[in-house]
C-alpha cells in the first residue's frame, strides 16, 4: 500500500511540474493529470472500467492518511487526488446502477409511448448539473407485475405519460402524480467520501420538508469545514477539531415530538444551532466529508435511555472507531465539556457496544427489561474490560478502575462508608490534624461532605483521581462529627 501510494504521488508531482502549474491553478490541472492516469488505468481494467483498482487506490489513499504517513508538502495534492479518486469511483458505481436499472425497466415498459424511470429505491435524479428528487403521496402496485398489460394500466389511470417505476422491497411500484425536488447542486458536493449516501441523506430530509433550497447553507458549511481545518494535515486532529465546534455550537433540542422533522436534519442543525441526536451524527458526517474524511451514521438502540426502545438512537463510525457527540453533550449544562472529558469520542467496538446494539439486532428480552437491570447488565459488560484497557484514559472506565483497586462491588454504586473503610480517614479536632506524628493546625482547606447521594458525581468531576484528597473525620464546637473530603490543604507554621 505505501509503495503503491508513494508511486502515485510521484507520477502526480512531475506531470503537474512537467505542466507548469501554478498555485492558483493546480486543482484544473491535478484534474487533467488525473484524467490521463485514469485513461491509463481503464485501458489495463477493461473489465470494469477500472472500478476495483480505484477502490484498492482508495483503500491505500485512506489507509495512509490515517495512519499519517503523507508528507505536509503534499497535503492538499493528496486532499485534491482523494476527492477527484471518490468522485470517479461514485460515477462509475451509479453507472453500474443505471445500467441494472434500466434492464429491470425495460421488462416493465410495455409499449414504447410510456416513458419509464428510476426502477430503484432511492429516486435520485442528476439534472444539468443538479440533484433532485421525487415525492409523491399516492402509489399503485400490481400483484403480478410480470403479466402487465396496456388495459390494466389505463384502468387504474396510468395513461400515457412520464411515469415513475420503483422497486421499495417488496412491490413494483407505478407512480403518476408526482413532484420533482431539488436536493443540492453537484458542483457543492464534488468529490465527497460516500456520495450517494449523502444524497439519500439529503433526499430522506427533503422528503419531509422541501420548502427551502439549502444550496447557499451546505455551501456555507463546506466553507466553514474547510476553514476550521486549513492548518491542519493530520486526520485525527481534524476530528477532533470539528467534534469540538459542533459540541461548542449546537445544543440539544430536548423537548420535541416526532412531527418536528427539522430536528432530524444536518443542515437543519447547523442552521438553528440545535437538533437531536440524527440532527448531530449527519452534521458531523457533512463536516467529516467536506474535509474528505470518510464516516459512517449508524442507527440502533441504547439500552440505558430513559426512552428505550420507543426511540432509538445515532452515532458515528471513522475507520475502526466510534463515536457519540450527541452523549458528549452535556445538556442543560452552562459550559461545554473539555476535550479530556468526552466520555464517547473514539472508542474500540467492545466498550462503545457495551450499552447498545445496531438496529435490528437489539434482543427481544432487553426491550422488556426494566431500567435497573439494563444499568446493571452494562455496567457488568463494563467492568469485563478493564482488564484489557487498563493502560487507556477512557473515562467510561475509570469508576471501574478505581472500584477495583479499592476491591468494592463493580455494580453497586459507591456509598460514603465504602469510601472511608477503602481509604481510611483522619480526626480533625479544633482543626487540628495529626500527620505522621506530628500535630498540624489547619489554616485553609476545600472540602465536600461525603454524603451518598452526592459521592459518585464527585468521583466523576474528579476523575476518580484522589491524589491530594484526604477523609477527615470533623469533630465541630457543637459536638457534631462530620466526614468531610478536603483537598489543598494549607497549615498555620
Amino acid at each position: 500500500m505505501k509503495l503503491l501510494i508513494s508511486l502515485i504521488i510521484l507520477f502526480f508531482v512531475s506531470n503537474l511540474y512537467q505542466a507548469n502549474a501554478g498555485y492558483q491553478d493546480i486543482d484544473s490541472k491535478t484534474k487533467l493529470v488525473y484524467e490521463n492516469f485514469y485513461s491509463k488505468i481503464k485501458i489495463k481494467h477493461k473489465n470494469d472500467n477500472g472500478l476495483s483498482f480505484l477502490k484498492i487506490l482508495d483503500t491505500a489513499l485512506e489507509s495512509s492518511k490515517y495512519n499519517g504517513k503523507i508528507d505536509k508538502n503534499n497535503n492538499k495534492l493528496f486532499f485534491d487526488l482523494q476527492k477527484l479518486n471518490n468522485e470517479k469511483i461514485f460515477i462509475l458505481e451509479l453507472e453500474n446502477k443505471e445500467k441494472i436499472n434500466k434492464q429491470k425497466i425495460e421488462k416493465y415498459s410495455i409499449f414504447n409511448n410510456y416513458n419509464l424511470f428510476s426502477y430503484n429505491n432511492d429516486l435520485l435524479i442528476k439534472e444539468n448539473g443538479v440533484w433532485y428528487t421525487y415525492t409523491f403521496s399516492k402509489k399503485y402496485y400490481f400483484e403480478n407485475a410480470e403479466n402487465l398489460n396496456k388495459e390494466s394500466l389505463i384502468y387504474n389511470g396510468l395513461y400515457d405519460k412520464n411515469i415513475i417505476i420503483y422497486h421499495d422491497g417488496t412491490n413494483v411500484n407505478f407512480i403518476k402524480e408526482y413532484k420533482k425536488v431539488k436536493l443540492v447542486s453537484d458542483d457543492i458536493i464534488y468529490g465527497f467520501p460516500d456520495k450517494y449516501e449523502l444524497l439519500k441523506n439529503i433526499r430522506n430530509n427533503k422528503m419531509l420538508d422541501n420548502s427551502r433550497d439549502d444550496d447557499i447553507y451546505i455551501k456555507n458549511l463546506e466553507i466553514i469545514s474547510r476553514q476550521l481545518t486549513k492548518d491542519i494535515y493530520k486526520e485525527e486532529e481534524k476530528i477532533k477539531i470539528i467534534y469540538d465546534y459542533i459540541l461548542k455550537n449546537i445544543s440539544y433540542s430536548s423537548n420535541f415530538t416526532m412531527q418536528d422533522y427539522e430536528i432530524f436534519s444536518g443542515i437543519e442543525t447547523y442552521i438553528n444551532k440545535s437538533g437531536v441526536c440524527e440532527g448531530y451524527v449527519e452534521l458531523f458526517n457533512l463536516m467529516l466529508g467536506f474535509n474528505n474524511i470518510k464516516s459512517e451514521i449508524i442507527i440502533g438502540d441504547v439500552i440505558d435511555a430513559a426512552d428505550f426502545p420507543q426511540i432509538g438512537h445515532a452515532w458515528v463510525k471513522i475507520g475502526d472507531y466510534y463515536y457519540d457527540i450527541t452523549f458528549d453533550d452535556p445538556v442543560g449544562a452552562e459550559n461545554t465539556k473539555k476535550f479530556e472529558e468526552y466520555n464517547y469520542y473514539k472508542l474500540p467496538r467492545d466498550l462503545f457496544y457495551t450499552n447498545r446494539y445496531d438496529k435490528g439486532l437489539t434482543p427481544e428480552t432487553l426491550k422488556t427489561a426494566n431500567l435497573e437491570y439494563r444499568k446493571n447488565l452494562i455496567k457488568t459488560n463494563l467492568s469485563k474490560l478493564t482488564t484489557k484497557y487498563k493502560n487507556n484514559n477512557y473515562n467510561l472506565l475509570e469508576s471501574f478502575k478505581f472500584k477495583e483497586s479499592y476491591n468494592l462491588d463493580p455494580i453497586k454504586s459507591i456509598k460514603a462508608n465504602d469510601l472511608i473503610n477503602a481509604i481510611g480517614y483522619r480526626d480533625m479536632k479544633n482543626y487540628e490534624i495529626i500527620i505522621n506524628g506530628t500535630k498540624k493546625s489547619v489554616k485553609n482547606l476545600n472540602y465536600i461532605v461525603l454524603e451518598d447521594e452526592t459521592i459518585e458525581v464527585f468521583l466523576e468531576q474528579i476523575n476518580y483521581n484522589l491524589d491530594g484528597y484526604m477523609i477527615l473525620k470533623w469533630f465541630k464546637d457543637n459536638g457534631e462529627t462530620q466526614f468531610i473530603i478536603a483537598n489543598n490543604i494549607t497549615y498555620h507554621n
